[in-house]
């Protein structure tokens, strides 16, 4: 009946505080803002992949079209020429719940002879925190760092009041233990703001019909979500329980949220580029480029030497006995040349990226928030490595695609429907 009384006192102290319940009307304003967005995106996301998927099947039928009419068989340069390919990225169902760098990230790709997983398209970023400054509110920006502080509003004058007002004795002679009376009233607010959350978290996941699909992503987000609430209102606690005054606390809250949520960071990242700095990467793609254009320089039997050096098995086709390189297949040998060196280079970018990673990871034991913010990202697919499992489909469909050029058109294929059905099927099943 003790613990129902303060409850209820709590409520009640809630109610009539216009600027506690003004804070917490301007958080849910700002979270249905974050997830209309998060919609907004995903809709258009989806719409853009849709109306490429039926641009696709328009020009394959079109081609599909050509063989009825056709009384000569075309060779696999022409067919595969005029094959569409690309690669898309789908949102997850749980994007309007953290957006974070999917809007900068490119999520679909026409796939040429000269594409290479780190074209411009592909590598465009955005630091999450500045997203504010575009007037897009990211729901997990929200949780990871605004909903300390409205738990901060909530909770600084818990005691703080009745000190400053110097009946905090009254409140130990009435409820007897202290601690449990400060720790009943944090429960109350705890109480609200997750279940403020969860509400939102819920709608979105009945709206996209995702419980089911995404059971598992969905208990790690409400689990991570837990954690994290547990874990400042368990440092808030203490400080309320061991100091004296509404000030004192705020003051406390204040300066433990600053290093939590930005400080801590913002060095961590800080260190991390300068140890591992972002231009790096155009320092391997600038010389890439240098070598690419090299290549286009070399005389036939120099090109039919490297390109022999990847696709080994060239040496049994038909046009292989030739020891040289027809002038219609030179395009595509020097395309698979230099996907070869880019390969090389994004290696060596992706190695440097991951070691970046791995510094930032070794510092998540005294870098929470960090770690909180990457694993949600991780559970809503919008994180790095997300990203990065798209790139691998990319190259695959690269590699696919050029491997088909050169081993065909040196087979000297004549392509029948059958045949151009197979090159439907292994250039788009990447996009199933």
């Amino acid at each position: 009946m003790r613990v129902f009384n303060i409850l209820f006192y709590e409520f009640n102290h809630f109610r009539r505080s216009s600027a506690k319940v003004l804070t917490y009307l301007i958080f849910v304003f700002a979270c249905i803002y974050s997830i209309y967005s998060g919609f907004e995106l995903q809709n258009q996301q989806q719409t853009t992949i849709e109306t490429i998927k039926n641009e696709q099947k328009k020009e394959i039928l079109l081609v599909s079209k050509f063989f009825q009419n056709m009384s000569v068989l075309p060779g696999p340069l022409d067919v595969l020429g005029y094959i569409p390919t690309y690669a898309t990225k789908h949102p997850s169902p749980l994007l309007p719940l953290g957006i974070g760098q999917s809007e900068q990230y490119g999520y679909y790709k026409k796939i040429t002879n000269w594409s290479s997983t780190y074209d411009n398209d592909m590598v465009e970023e955005i630091a999450n925190p500045e997203r504010l400054v575009n007037g897009n509110i990211d729901f997990s920006f929200l949780i990871i760092f605004l909903l300390p502080i409205l738990l901060i509003i909530f909770t600084y004058n818990i005691r703080g009041f009745e000190q400053d007002m110097r009946f905090d004795k009254l409140i130990e002679i009435q409820y007897g233990s202290i601690s449990k009376w400060i720790l009943i009233r944090f429960i109350f607010y705890i109480t609200l703001l997750l279940l403020t959350v969860l509400c939102f978290m819920f709608f979105v996941v009945i709206v996209n019909d995702a419980f089911f699909s995404h059971i598992s992503e969905i208990k790690s987000l409400i689990f991570l979500l837990l954690i994290y609430v547990l874990f400042f209102t368990t440092i808030f606690y203490f400080i309320v329980l061991k100091s004296y005054g509404s000030s004192a606390i705020a003051f406390k809250m204040i300066s433990v949220w600053l290093i939590l949520c930005v400080i801590i960071p913002g060095t961590v990242h800080q260190f991390a580029s300068i140890i591992y700095p972002t231009h790096y990467m155009t320092d391997y793609l600038d010389s890439n480029r240098k070598e690419s254009y090299e290549i286009f320089d070399l005389p036939t039997d120099s090109l039919y030497v490297s390109l022999l050096s990847i696709y080994p098995d060239l040496s049994q086709t038909k046009h292989a006995k030739e020891n040289n390189i027809n002038n219609d297949y030179r395009r595509n040998a020097l395309s698979a040349i230099i996907n070869h060196m880019n390969k090389s280079a994004i290696n060596n970018i992706e190695k440097q990226n991951e070691l970046k990673n791995q510094l930032i990871c070794s510092s998540y034991w005294f870098n929470p928030v960090s770690f909180i913010q990457n694993k949600w990202n991780n559970y809503i697919n919008t994180d790095y490595y997300s990203y990065q499992e798209y790139r691998s489909e990319i190259q695959k469909i690269l590699d696919t695609k050029l491997s088909l050029l050169n081993f065909e058109s040196w087979n000297e294929t004549e392509v029948t429907m059958v045949v151009y059905e197979d090159y439907l099927k292994q250039l788009n099943a990447f996009m199933e």
